[in-house]
């Protein structure tokens, strides 16, 4: 999740305290022009920020929105630069310094002058490092906090790791504890973005211990759940549950989710001594919850938390501008129990107000605002329920309405500023879109929809191209056309589509979907040379061998299945296959895989009715019953073709005669769907028809899960 992940926005107003009008020729006439500066500045900073919360809500009722914007933005910045110039006697080098950090800040989040607001922070460092005492501590580490932003964006991020060891360094140095929780925050990200696993993790470590020594529980909470996000993007599923046994007591309070496997990993408190209250907090850990639920393949754990998950989006509604771009509070129980400490950070000074007036003292939290939010949700329930083809078709629908919603906020960034924030946001919704895209295409193709699956590829390999994606998606576009042509028979393109993606992952051992997908396409290749035209069943075991070998440490429910059904068609004896495939069908329910379901229950009926075993008919009958019910029609022509053999065989010519009529509209719809292919030839000779569609079964098991999504982060 890169920078969204834990953004601590300590960036807040200078001065944001309504004026009467009388106030302000008081203040001329003290000398006192650049607190009427700054009034005006924060004013229009304000109403920006107003202009921003209407347009993202009510896209249609700003038509001029960017222009008034813009001039709002302008005009602070011409205050502030007014007031850095003003020479008054009642304007202190204090005074200066925050003038300076306010501009810096309006120009890193407002414009793209990252040069001029590195050298406003320049200026206002050598103002601070001027001042004795205490009086500019909290400008000067706001200032080292901005410094570091503009570091990372510019990717300078060895000045950025010198700069937090100075700004970390002052802040234990004179005990502000809220600051160090932002240093580790940022270092954390720093580390990130390095590809430093275990620094990131180290350091979120020592934040979450500190939040616990100091009695912030929810900060704790949140350093838990960023460093099992970070686990889930580096790839390290162990450390990602780790996380989830800490947290799941904490924010599970209806107790109907469990990520516990047997009583030998059960390694977290049975009874804690309290539960995470905040609900912004709940949301990212029920999203984190999926996603490692998905990746083990746990479909019924990951749909009870995305149930949980729609449930505290109702709840979670944002009610200002700051909680719409993802901003929330988190409460700092440590100064909140000892407000007489000369450190303890007052709230009302942080926003301008007298002190008597402040209340609770906190910190504010910037994560994925509450539309990344909501897209992303669609995308896990599209995942969720992509395995289960039961009509009416909910994955197909959380798809379709999210990419309208997705393209709906692009529409809104049409009118924003060009920021470094709206670019990034517009990246991240532009790698969702192309999410939402390709999984869109998978359940095309497993409801056997080759014309939408093929129109839906297109457009997401014109979005790849539009935004600038297609080395990120490449391999992925690859994978799905790969799979689209072994579905409809064309092989040898199929081989060609399926080689192109295993050279563009040759290098994925740091992208977890990269590297599932070389191995998916490993598998279907390996179902080529199962068929007769292509036979090779040397090749075959390499391949197997070597994909087993890749998912040996992790283990994925999806895989497992998957492999199970080939190694069925592998194994020599009938014995063997009879084996793997009664063990696929268990895991294939437990991923509630109605696509993979089926096809096991045709491929068992198969291997029955070798060994004359009596349960044939009932298998072939279920899984053509299935099948036909789930779209699964390529499947359902197999079985009941397998099914009307079976009665001609056994002299059941009325059951065949049955048979062969419920067969037809199965049969003309795969027909039709191959432009009039012969069904003999696809069904008898055809192993490739059987072979594609466990392709595609296995695409939509072993997809990778919404660590991949939640790494389209920038």
């Amino acid at each position: 999740m890169h920078k969204d992940l834990l953004d601590a926005a300590m960036t807040t107003p200078i001065a944001t305290t309504p004026m009467a009008t009388g106030e302000v020729p008081s203040l001329i006439s003290q000398g006192k022009t650049h607190v009427l500066l700054w009034a005006i500045a924060e004013d229009c900073m304000n109403q920006a920020r107003s202009l921003c919360f209407v347009a993202t809500t009510q896209p249609t009722s700003q038509a001029e929105w960017r222009e008034r914007h813009h001039k709002l933005v302008f005009t602070a910045v011409k205050c502030l630069v007014a007031c850095s110039t003003l020479e008054s006697p009642s304007m202190m080098q204090v005074d200066k310094a925050k003038t300076r950090l306010r501009l810096a800040q309006i120009l890193f989040e407002e414009t793209e002058s990252l040069d001029r607001s590195e050298a406003e922070v320049d200026k206002a460092i050598l103002i601070v490092d001027s001042i004795e005492g205490s009086a500019a501590r909290d400008i000067q580490l706001r200032l080292y906090d901005l410094q570091i932003q503009i570091y990372v964006e510019t990717k300078r991020f060895r000045l950025a790791k010198n700069t937090l060891k100075l700004a970390a360094k002052e802040a234990a140095k004179q005990e502000l504890h809220w600051w160090m929780y932002q240093f580790y925050l940022r270092k954390a990200h720093v580390f990130f973005l390095t590809n430093d696993v275990a620094g990131s993790l180290n350091t979120l470590n020592q934040g979450a211990a500190l939040a616990e020594k100091r009695g912030d529980f929810d900060l704790k909470m949140a350093f838990w759940i960023v460093a099992g996000q970070y686990s889930l993007m580096f790839s390290n599923w162990d450390h990602a549950m780790v996380y989830l046994r800490k947290l799941t007591p904490f924010m599970d309070q209806d107790h109907v989710l469990d990520i516990t496997e047997s009583p030998q990993q059960q390694q977290t408190p049975s009874t804690p001594t309290r539960h995470c209250d905040s609900k912004q907090l709940r949301v990212f850990f029920l999203i984190l919850y999926i996603s490692c639920m998905l990746r083990c393949g746990n479909t019924t754990k990951a749909l009870a938390a995305l149930t949980a998950l729609h449930s505290a989006l109702d709840e979670t509604r944002p009610k200002d501008a700051d909680e719409l771009q993802g901003v929330f509070k988190i409460p700092l129980q440590s100064l909140l129990s000892r407000p007489q400490e000369p450190q303890a950070l007052q709230q009302g000074q942080h926003q301008g107000l007298p002190p008597q007036q402040a209340e609770i003292p906190y910190i504010r939290i910037r994560w994925m605002s509450f539309s990344q939010v909501y897209c992303l949700t669609y995308l896990l329930s599209g995942i969720c329920s992509k395995a289960d083809m039961t009509q009416p078709m909910k994955s197909e629908q959380f798809l379709i309405e999210g990419i309208k919603v997705v393209d709906r906020e692009f529409s809104v960034d049409d009118f924003a500023t060009t920021t470094l924030h709206v670019r990034g946001k517009q990246r991240w919704f532009s790698l969702l879109m192309m999410s939402m895209l390709l999984h869109l295409s998978d359940v095309f193709l497993l409801k056997f929809d080759l014309v939408s699956a093929e129109e839906t590829i297109l457009k997401a390999t014109y979005w790849s191209k539009v935004c600038g994606l297609w080395d990120v998606f490449k391999w992925r576009v690859s994978l799905s056309v790969g799979m689209m042509m072994q579905l409809g028979g064309r092989l040898d393109e199929a081989l060609e589509w399926y080689s192109i993606c295993t050279s563009h992952t040759a290098d994925s051992h740091e992208d977890p979907e990269g590297y599932d997908a070389r191995s998916l396409a490993m598998i279907n290749t390996a179902l080529i040379y199962c068929g007769d035209r292509h036979f090779n069943m040397q090749k075959v075991k390499d391949l197997i061998t070597e994909a087993k070998t890749r998912h040996a440490s992790i283990s994925s429910t999806n895989f497992r299945c998957a492999l199970h059904i080939v190694d069925s068609w592998t194994k020599e004896g009938l014995i063997p296959a009879r084996q793997h495939l009664q063990e696929a069908l268990k895991l294939s329910s437990t991923l509630l895989n109605t696509q993979m379901r089926s096809l096991t229950l045709l491929l068992l009926g198969n291997v029955y009715m070798q060994t004359h075993d009596d349960q044939a008919e009932k298998m072939l009958m279920t899984g053509f019953v299935h099948a036909a019910k789930t779209g699964n029609m390529v499947v359902a022509a197999a079985a009941g073709s397998t099914l009307k053999d079976l009665y001609l065989r056994t002299s059941q010519g009325i059951k065949a005669s049955q048979q062969a009529q419920q067969n037809k509209p199965v049969l003309d719809t795969v027909d039709s769907a191959f432009q009039l292919r012969h069904l003999d030839r696809l069904v008898h000779q055809g192993q490739p028809p059987l072979q594609a569609q466990t392709a595609t079964t296995m695409a939509t098991a072993a997809t990778s899960t919404p660590a991949a999504t939640i790494n389209v982060v920038r």
